[in-house]
């Protein structure tokens, strides 16, 4: 939630300043390979990054942010990825849950979960697919009976990320049975040290283990931790998932234009480019393209700032610039890839200068961008029928 007016040019370059001088007087983690331990020093530091007043830099500062503008988060993001330096834990609190929590929730929800998400104290998960409810999601069947003073939760959830490690979920839950569709959906807060909460770990393509199968067997959960109204939490989740394709794209926008300078520099230090000219064509077309398509998400992200800073809440537009992100990413690391070919399943050396186990994993991972945070089929839905007006029929 925006809560300043907006910078003008002058105020947001002494930010820059201070942004990189803060940068290159602490010390950058290296981020291991092995997930849990990935999981441990990525949560120290943004402990490292709260401390230092870069956490929440456009939350409320009722809800324990900086109160600055989404363009301040923007300049960070920017400088955070240039510095090489690696994103919090904690983003889908930071990002996606967090910030509906702050616009909808009751103020102790707001005052005892808020600051200990934006330190890193408690890390958050976003409990909403399931194996039947992914991209029509309206049709989850989670169930929550009311039983006094709580809820009683039994279902299943999917793709859960950093379920196993997380200290609360953000979950969807079905609150009246008979009503259609998403009329019958309710927002809870779930402590995910509750009895009777089980999580299993999936194994990815990139062969981590980040995602998760989430079991729910009666699960007391307080209603206290209801955020919003009783079957009131649709309209939750769309400001939600509106919220996560906004802040994703600005985030993300700036590790690509690194991702693909940092392909660059080591293609251009490898000599057997000047001695192979049709290789040389097939380096310059590959970097030629994910150049354009990252230009217009940059072009694309000035008018996403905008809404931000207007704080017009969740729009169809936010799913084009998800439908584009998912274009660049997979632009991006597919480009650099296909350079490589067979020869990412290397096991040693460098090909081409590159690094072969980098861009193979972020390849990889690319192929899920037209899947989570809403299919694209699904956001050329939303485009069609809400931003363009076109019939269902």
């Amino acid at each position: 939630m925006v809560t300043s007016a907006d910078p003008d040019t002058a105020d947001l370059g002494r930010y820059r300043e201070r942004c990189r001088s803060w940068l290159a007087a602490t010390p950058i983690p290296e981020v291991p390979l092995d997930l849990t331990e990935r999981f441990r020093v990525l949560r120290g530091w943004q402990r490292t990054l709260h401390d230092g007043g870069w956490t929440g830099i456009a939350w409320s500062r009722a809800a324990g942010g900086q109160g600055l503008s989404h363009r301040h988060q923007l300049v960070f993001s920017e400088e955070l990825a240039r510095a090489r330096a690696p994103q919090p834990i904690g983003l889908i609190g930071l990002d996606v849950v967090g910030p509906s929590i702050d616009r909808f929730g009751t103020h102790r929800q707001r005052t005892e979960l808020l600051p200990r998400l934006l330190s890193g104290a408690d890390i958050w998960c976003q409990g909403f697919s399931e194996p039947d409810a992914g991209s029509d999601l309206a049709s989850l069947r989670t169930r929550a009976e009311p039983d006094g003073d709580h809820f009683v939760v039994t279902g299943q959830k999917v793709w859960t990320s950093w379920a196993h490690l997380a200290s609360w979920c953000a979950m969807l839950v079905r609150t009246d049975p008979d009503a259609p569709g998403s009329r019958g959906i309710s927002y809870l807060l779930v402590d995910m040290s509750t009895p009777g909460i089980e999580t299993r770990p999936l194994t990815q393509m990139t062969g981590d283990q980040e995602f998760c199968e989430v079991f729910l067997d009666e699960v007391r959960v307080p209603r206290e931790n209801l955020v919003g109204g009783l079957h009131q939490g649709w309209p939750i989740a769309r400001h939600t998932l509106g919220t996560e394709r906004a802040a994703y794209t600005l985030r993300r926008r700036v590790e690509y234009e690194v991702a693909l300078r940092d392909a660059i520099a080591e293609l251009s230090a490898c000599g057997t480019l000047d001695a192979d000219p049709h290789r040389a064509h097939r380096v310059r077309s590959a970097v030629g393209r994910s150049h354009v398509a990252l230009r217009v998400l940059e072009a694309r992200t000035r008018g996403t700032i905008d809404r931000l800073a207007a704080d017009t809440g969740p729009v169809p537009a936010d799913s084009v610039d998800k439908l584009l992100l998912n274009d660049v990413e997979q632009q991006v690391y597919g480009s650099i890839g296909d350079l490589l070919g067979p020869l990412r399943a290397t096991p040693a050396g460098r090909p081409l200068g590159l690094d072969p186990a980098r861009w193979a994993h972020d390849h990889l991972y690319s192929r899920a961008a037209s899947i989570y945070g809403g299919t694209s089929q699904i956001q050329r839905t939303i485009i069609a029928e809400r931003l363009l007006g076109l019939p269902r029929d």
